[in-house]
């Protein structure tokens, strides 16, 4: 080479670096646009003198640029170039810890596959040099892609080997970094203790390094494993000391972490307007940062916040824009967690076949990654959407199945799901007649409800639904302190739904009292904050509440409008247990209105329904409800055996009950079908029937309730008139003095 040549060469040189170095200037000023400019020139100047070790570090330089500022696809494509340059320099390394970089990219994109590839090229080249602390490097980034594929024990035994390479390495600080990782996983599989000890060890470490990041992210750690064991004040101040620590040093991902730990904190003590506060802060933080992952778990905290708010349809906006992220980026445990969230918010807004479809798919995925908490509610809530169907076994077996994996995990999170799924049971057997299955399921759940923060949040639900046996076993004043008890505690914890539930059963119980204007009134503020909650279901049980106060009222044409329009709400949340009752009513409505032929109809309807889902109480009603119009029409056999099957289903559940001084509450529900049954005995001459079906009631019962329907049947036995034959004068004449006598019986 000639002295000229030469001398252009060196020229050309001093240029590259020159602008190399105002690169790095503009780079350290922030100006990004200006060094990548700068970079990028002098990675042309350094490829036409042939230093491809120097151009490949500016074109390194440039794609650490394009990740920091989001464009990830051109990043890819600079380390690529960047990895061609150092390989025509033979530095083997260099190639090896860009890998690495793209590796990284490739991840954060949710190519695993691709960035699995990047990281083994790495991991060859640090293989044949015996670098420990690059195999260290890849060993970390290989567990962060199984814990993205879920494949947590792959991604424990990657963070293992990890470590033992960076302690070959002496390199303490990447040491914490594999530590803190493995203790992600131990967290996750509830191995506390283990846990605890990787992410002290990884706090130490930082701490002697006085790397202040490290020492947020290792706090951070410490609080999700003391959330994970309910030592919420210990969680409290490790996570308030990590949220100043990352303020002081400007550590905005560690600020978002440590607000989304308090932020849970909040949810579990019930500080709901606190955790919408925390929730959303972090949430900021993470978009602003463009960190998906954060993005997805903050949204998802926020989903549980306002799905217990009652605002629905924000909660299911916000919930599938999580499911959307997790997905992109292949994070399987947070789209299983997702998933029973909007599970839920489906099942409310009373969508239950995509509900039903959301939470199996959350199971699966909960068996898969072996998620005992997720697998828990996703059953819980799939047992609530076969009882809505009116699949009633099926929902038994699940709430079983249930119960019996909260057995099977730890108390923290086992003992909540055994509670639910034993008020879960309990629902069912009010439903299936058997009372004191019920009782006793309750009872279960309120020993167990003084456990720990989330088994007190369920306290008002034992509440709601003891009011709900309460008013099966006609005890209808201490159904209505329970509801207005139940009700309180829902308010001051923000269970909205629950809330309103309550406010639902105190109308019940106005009604089963007789108080109607009252009853009336409840029943249509129950609507309103169920409209409010866009809970369509709900809102039917309201409208058809109105239709029974009418009914009393005896304003049959606003009855049936009314049963009508909740039918409509029934058929549009498959609501198959409301809408027995639905049909029950409205053939009452019809009957009181002498639309005996339509009655019957409706009645078939409700009976088919309540046979299906076995509801003897139900099936009683309607039975006696039949039996009233064949009574009516003088087929006095088939009015007794409608009655006769009514009783049967009636003593049955009577005798469900554990405690026999309620037998006695529970029977005078129906003082008027079995008066209304010893009458259709006086009318085939079955006196002795009568009375021994009737003192046999008075024994359990009391006489008052039934002697006065007796009485009024009495008065209302026409004995005289221009429109009686003579015959018909005498038979009625002879039915009132029968009467009579069995009434004096009793």
């Amino acid at each position: 080479m000639t002295t000229s040549e030469n001398e252009k060469k060196e020229k050309d040189r001093q240029l590259a670096e020159q602008r190399l170095q105002a690169g790095f200037t503009a780079y350290n000023d922030g100006k990004l646009d200006q060094a990548t400019e700068a970079f990028g020139d002098a990675e042309i100047r350094f490829r036409m003198i042939g230093d491809f070790k120097q151009a490949g570090d500016c074109r390194a330089m440039v794609a650490d640029i394009q990740d920091q500022n989001n464009a990830l696809e051109a990043a890819i494509n600079s380390y690529q170039r960047a990895i061609r340059h150092y390989e025509q320099a033979e530095r083997q390394l260099l190639v090896a810890s860009t890998s690495l970089s793209m590796g990284h990219v490739e991840r954060r994109l949710a190519h695993l596959d691709r960035a699995q590839d990047a990281y083994q090229k790495a991991e060859q080249i640090y293989r044949k040099q015996q670098n420990a602390k690059g195999l260290g490097n890849v060993e970390l980034a290989l567990g962060h892609i199984e814990l993205q594929r879920a494949n947590t024990t792959y991604a424990a035994e990657h963070y293992q080997d990890a470590i033992r390479f960076f302690k070959e390495a002496n390199e303490t600080t990447n040491e914490a970094d594999a530590s803190r990782s493995l203790a992600d996983i131990q967290r996750m599989n509830r191995d506390f203790s283990a846990a605890e000890s990787a992410y002290k060890r990884a706090l130490e470490i930082y701490q002697q390094n006085s790397d202040n990041y490290g020492i947020v992210d290792a706090q951070v750690g410490l609080g999700q494993i003391y959330i994970g064991e309910e030592l919420l004040d210990e969680a409290s101040n490790i996570l308030a000391d990590a949220l100043n620590r990352a303020g002081l040093i400007e550590y905005e991902l560690g600020q978002a972490d440590a607000n989304l730990g308090l932020g849970e904190i909040n949810f579990l003590q019930s500080q709901i307007d606190q955790a919408l506060i925390a929730a959303q802060s972090a949430l900021q933080i993470y978009s602003d940062q463009h960190n998906a992952l954060g993005t997805a778990n903050a949204g998802r905290l926020l989903g549980e916040v306002n799905l217990r708010r009652g605002q629905i349809s924000y909660a299911n906006a916000i919930m599938e824009r999580s499911l959307r992220t997790y997905q992109a980026v292949s994070y399987r445990l947070g789209q299983a967690e997702t998933l029973v969230g909007l599970g839920a918010i489906q099942y409310q807004r009373g969508f239950l076949s995509r509900a039903k479809q959301t939470l199996e798919d959350a199971l699966k995925q909960a068996n898969t990654l072996n998620n005992p908490d997720v697998e828990g509610r996703a059953l819980l809530t799939l047992g609530l959407v076969h009882k809505q169907k009116g699949e009633l076994v099926q929902a038994k077996k699940i709430f079983t199945d249930a119960h019996e994996q909260g057995e099977r995990t730890d108390q923290a999170i086992g003992i909540p799901v055994i509670i639910a799924a034993e008020i879960g049971l309990a629902r069912l057997s009010i439903l299936n007649g058997n009372l004191s299955d019920a009782e006793t399921q309750l009872k279960t759940a309120e020993e167990h409800s003084k456990h720990n923060e989330l088994s007190k949040q369920l306290q008002p639900e034992i509440l709601a639904v003891r009011g709900q046996l309460r008013l099966a076993e006609g005890d209808f004043s201490e159904a209505e302190q329970l509801f207005t008890q139940a009700h309180k505690q829902a308010e001051s914890l923000q269970q909205a739904t629950l809330a309103t539930e309550t406010v639902l059963g105190n109308a019940q119980a106005l009604l089963a009292k007789g108080e109607l204007e009252t009853a009336l009134n409840t029943f249509y503020e129950a609507g309103r904050q169920y409209q409010l909650l866009e809970n369509t279901d709900g809102d039917g049980s309201a409208v058809l509440g109105v239709a029974q106060a009418h009914i009393g009222q005896q304003q049959w044409d606003e009855a049936l409008e009314n049963c009508e329009a909740a039918l409509v709400r029934y058929r549009q949340t498959d609501d198959q247990v409301n809408e027995a009752d639905a049909y029950l009513t409205r053939g009452l409505a019809n009957r009181a209105k002498d639309e005996q032929d339509q009655a019957l109809q409706d009645f078939e309807q409700a009976l088919h329904r309540y046979h299906q889902q076995r509801r003897p109480l139900g099936v009683a009603d309607t039975r006696f409800a039949r039996g009233a119009i064949y009574l009516l029409r003088g087929d006095f056999e088939r009015a007794r055996d409608e009655q006769s099957k009514a009783i049967v289903q009636v003593e049955n559940v009577m005798n469900s009950i554990s405690t026999p001084q309620r037998w006695s509450l529970f029977l005078r529900q129906y003082a008027e079908q079995y008066a209304q049954t010893a009458v259709t005995d006086l009318r085939q001459n079955n006196d002795a029937q009568a009375r021994e079906l009737l003192t046999n009631f008075v024994r359990i019962a009391g006489s008052q309730e039934v002697v006065l329907r007796l009485q009024n049947y009495e008065a209302d036995i026409p004995i005289g008139g221009e429109e009686l034959t003579t015959e018909e004068i005498q038979r009625n004449s002879d039915l009132v003095k029968r009467l009579a006598q069995l009434r004096r019986s009793l």
